[in-house]
């Protein structure tokens, strides 16, 4: 069974969603700048933890405001959702204490890619071949960007291309969770991936110190404005994709991909060669094309 037509959006709310999805942007990439700059200072696991407890605190507040329920078990999509959508949630802040930040932002920015070969493969359909190459373009892409040893040292790389098909099983995933209030939906995952961070961080995962040593009070206010950036993002994004084209969101979105750049040139000095750049202008361009493909096909 398909889901309703959405109405077309006018260009009023096309507008008004891209604004919202480039502050959401604006938004991740202040976060993932400011929790690379805590990779010195705490293991990441904390770092991810307060996001998390941020962003689950705003839910709370959301649930009881729009009295949506609180769901605890739920169905198998909606576990997916929160259980990948962990998984990318920890590879991601993993990874932004091993790479540069654009490195990180462009490789998860590849989820589009994958959502459309997962979502092929739901249907039953076969993978169409221009999404085959726009995949090889990003890839190509990846591997002059990072020109990885294949050793022990190309792991974040790894991981940051797992976390990315991880973002696009939760995206996918959350799709199928139409039985469920979008806030409860939220707020499911929050809860599971504060958890998650929480037992990692005690576990001493990421080499956490123990319990009362975790966040000096210096490191408070970078951690709330890191939560706040995080969950401002996320609520952004949420709107945007709401109440605009898609479509448009998803190449609005890639304006991360150059604030992140921006930001690690500014902040951390990470320069950006030749052959990085054009790495990055390939995943790019898989991504846009994949887009404006699949935009075709929705006309």
């Amino acid at each position: 069974m398909h889901s309703p037509v959405r109405p077309q959006p006018s260009r009023e709310d096309n507008r008004r969603a891209a604004l919202a999805m480039f502050g959401a942007a604006a938004g991740f990439a202040l976060m993932a700048a400011l929790a690379h700059g805590l990779r010195g200072d705490l293991p990441w696991p904390v770092v991810a933890f307060a996001r998390c407890a941020a962003m689950l605190a705003v839910m709370a507040g959301v649930l009881a405001a729009r009295r949506a329920p609180l769901v605890l078990l739920g169905n198998r999509a909606l576990w997916l959702r929160s259980v990948f959508g962990t998984f990318g949630l920890l590879t991601t802040f993993y990874c932004l204490s091993r790479m540069p930040v654009a490195d990180t932002v462009v490789i998860f920015a590849m989820s589009p890619l994958w959502i459309a070969l997962i979502t092929a493969r739901l249907d039953r359909m076969p993978t169409p071949p221009s999404t085959w190459f726009h995949l090889a373009l990003a890839l190509s892409g990846v591997l002059l960007m990072e020109r990885p040893s294949f050793s022990a040292d190309s792991l974040p790389l790894a991981v940051a291309l797992a976390g990315s098909v991880a973002v696009a099983v939760a995206m996918v995933s959350l799709s199928r969770t139409h039985d469920y209030p979008r806030a409860s939906v939220v707020t499911h995952f929050s809860l599971f991936a504060t958890l998650a961070t929480l037992a990692l961080a005690l576990s001493g995962a990421g080499g956490a110190p123990p319990a009362g040593a975790w966040a000096p009070a210096r490191h408070l206010p970078v951690l709330a404005a890191m939560g706040v950036c995080g969950t401002a993002g996320q609520l952004l994004m949420t709107a945007a994709y709401r109440r605009g084209r898609p479509t448009l969101m998803a190449l609005v979105g890639l304006s991360q991909i150059v604030m992140g750049a921006g930001l690690d040139a500014a902040v951390f000095h990470h320069g950006v060669d030749a052959p990085k750049a054009a790495g990055m202008a390939l995943i790019v361009l898989g991504i846009t094309l994949n887009a404006r493909g699949g935009a075709a096909e929705a006309g």
